[in-house]
């Protein structure tokens, strides 16, 4: 945009700095969004700006029928009864406080949709999507496939989770129909190996939600632009996060994995992460968003249209000066600038910027359950799913390889003919190696491996490299 549009979207927005006090989704039940500005300040309200904000979704408010006492949840749906403990009663209060909070049980329900047979395939599914990304120690860390990294210790996550797992979906556009007009989720695998990553730093609001494994985690404030002489920050809250289990972490705290107290617990962690409040659902973001449409309307007259485009640069400063307009051009644009300023400035109500911040949000939604659908087809015009591994499936040693492993090694070796592969594995992959060194079919979820999915992992690599076959 040119310097000139830029100066006076500044103006504007300056003149509307009451409104970025609050947020979409920041408010309480029953604050609005948009408060008048205060008497003393000399500033006419613009128009319509009592009314309730961005959307009456935006407020923490239950279904109908919920309520803080509970009722009966039996008649709840997995995707209602996780609303309500999210957002009813006192823990509502919380969240919309931008108070972290432990729900456990709250996701149980989801437990039986996320199994690690629903996971490997959507894992599979993402690769060629370009939704995954791996990091181990918290550096990008990337093998040839996602199984080679997983068995190598790093952390999978894949982006745009919903698309792949309805129920994500439906938890998704509820929470955003409900409270949060727009929530994604991001599916993060951690294998027992994988510890070490660094404390999350939340930028947006998250709701952490335990899939499988437990962890034990500690919300606090970072330490990072703190005074070395200032108060250590304490914990806000430390809790031992099991399967089902939820945690509202606000943005700008940090989510440290604290060592567990007793027993350990060797398992992969599976967890999602939702984005229930990003910086694009801020008042600024959704201003200046609503200032630029209305600087690209066609609507608005050819003088401040052609200002807005215009720019002010060394080439064509050279020109007016060599015209002797620079002083002519100067001095008019006061009078230019302030008039596109209130002509801009006439376009804009609280009622347009909610209408605007509605149809976004909307459109992301849109685009969320369209992506869903793409997906869903996808898989099932896919004809290479039949070489995907799943703990149902049958294997066994390729025909003409012979195979010898014993439980306890670090190499596995495979002869076919005068070939020979001494392939190097971890002490946990070999017992189901030397499970299908008998050359019988096994299914995959009978072999032994105390990690569902390094046993996928490593069947999965072993049919890529022609070790085994599917049966």
């Amino acid at each position: 945009s040119s310097l000139v549009g830029l100066v006076a979207l500044v103006e504007i927005a300056s003149s509307m700095s009451w409104m970025r006090g609050c947020c979409a989704t920041r408010r309480g039940r029953d604050q609005p969004l948009i408060s008048p500005p205060a008497a003393s300040s000399g500033m006419a309200p613009l128009p319509e700006a009592s009314a309730v904000g961005l959307g009456e979704e935006a407020t923490l408010s239950p279904a109908p029928g919920d309520t803080a006492g509970g009722g009966d949840d039996s008649a709840l749906s997995v995707v209602e009864h996780m609303a309500k403990a999210l957002l009813s009663g006192s823990t509502g209060d919380q969240i919309a406080n931008g108070r972290p909070v432990h729900l456990p049980g709250a996701a149980a329900g989801l437990l039986v949709t996320m199994d690690f047979d629903a996971v490997a395939g959507a894992l599979a599914r993402g690769t060629d999507m370009g939704a995954i990304s791996a990091n181990k120690k918290g550096e990008p860390y990337m093998r040839d496939n996602i199984y080679l990294a997983y068995t190598d210790q790093a952390t999978l996550s894949l982006s745009g989770a919903e698309r792949f797992f309805p129920a994500l979906l439906e938890v998704c556009e509820v929470l955003g129909q409900r409270s949060f007009d727009y929530v994604k989720a991001r599916l993060l695998l951690e294998p027992p190996g994988g510890r070490g990553s660094p404390p999350l730093l939340a930028d947006a609001d998250l709701l952490a939600v335990q899939l499988r494994g437990t962890r034990r985690l500690s919300l606090i404030r970072p330490l990072h632009n703190l005074p070395v002489t200032a108060p250590r920050p304490q914990p806000q809250l430390v809790a031992t996060v099991q399967a089902g289990d939820a945690v509202f972490v606000p943005a700008g705290l940090e989510c440290r994995v604290l060592p567990p107290e007793g027993a350990t617990d060797d398992g992969p962690q599976l967890y999602a992460l939702l984005t229930l409040r990003s910086k694009e659902q801020d008042m600024e973001a959704s201003l200046a968003k609503y200032l630029n449409d209305l600087v690209r309307d066609a609507s608005l007259s050819k003088d401040v249209d052609n200002l807005f485009r215009s720019s002010v640069t060394r080439r064509t400063w050279k020109e007016l000066d060599a015209q002797g307009e620079v002083a002519d051009a100067s001095a008019k644009l006061p009078t230019r600038l302030a008039g596109a300023a209130e002509e801009l400035a006439s376009r804009v109500s609280a009622a347009g910027l909610r209408e605007h911040y509605a149809r976004r949000m909307e459109k992301l939604r849109q685009e969320q359950r369209e992506g869903a659908e793409k997906v869903a087809a996808d898989l099932l015009a896919d004809v290479s799913q039949k070489e995907v591994v799943s703990s149902s499936s049958m294997i066994r040693v390729s025909g003409g390889v012979q195979c010898r492993c014993r439980g306890g090694e670090t190499v596995a070796l495979f002869k076919r003919g005068s070939e020979t592969l001494n392939l190097p594995i971890a002490e946990s992959a070999s017992y189901l190696i030397a499970d299908l060194c008998d050359g019988n079919p096994h299914r995959v979820g009978s072999l032994r491996c105390a990690d569902p999915f390094e046993r996928i992992s490593v069947c999965q690599i072993l049919v890529f490299k022609g070790c085994l076959e599917l049966c």
